[in-house]
């Protein structure tokens, strides 16, 4: 169901795992670990693959499933989200709303920005 875009550079395997260790922490901070636990396995299941490795080969198709589960609440739960991993510096150079936005968006521009809001550690 994805389209996977590559994830160009060094340590392409480290910058997944650590966007998926930061984004599903922050997650289970604001749903907790059994509203986690039922987002995972719904969103998994509709995406047929791990929704972390959606949200990072393509981040707009992540946001469509997210928001036919979630409708409106969708955008809610990623601007908190992006405040909290701006908040925690996790993420630099872009608002909550900025975040959004190149998640909703599918052109390789955004995907890259997407990519590199990340801060390494």
């Amino acid at each position: 169901m994805t389209q996977d875009k590559p994830c160009a550079g060094k340590g392409e395997r480290e910058l997944v795992m650590y966007i998926k260790e930061i984004f599903r922490s922050t997650l289970r901070d604001l749903l907790g670990p059994s509203g986690l636990n039922a987002l995972e396995h719904y969103l998994s299941k509709k995406m047929q693959d791990d929704m972390y490795e959606v949200l990072i080969n393509s981040p707009s198709t992540f946001y469509t499933v997210l928001r036919s589960f979630l409708g409106k609440g969708a955008d809610a739960i990623l601007r908190i989200a992006a405040n909290k991993l701006i908040e925690d510096g996790k993420i630099v150079g872009l608002s909550a709303e900025e975040f959004v936005g190149l998640l909703k968006a599918s052109d390789e521009e955004s995907y890259t920005r997407f990519l590199n809001s990340f801060r390494r550690e």
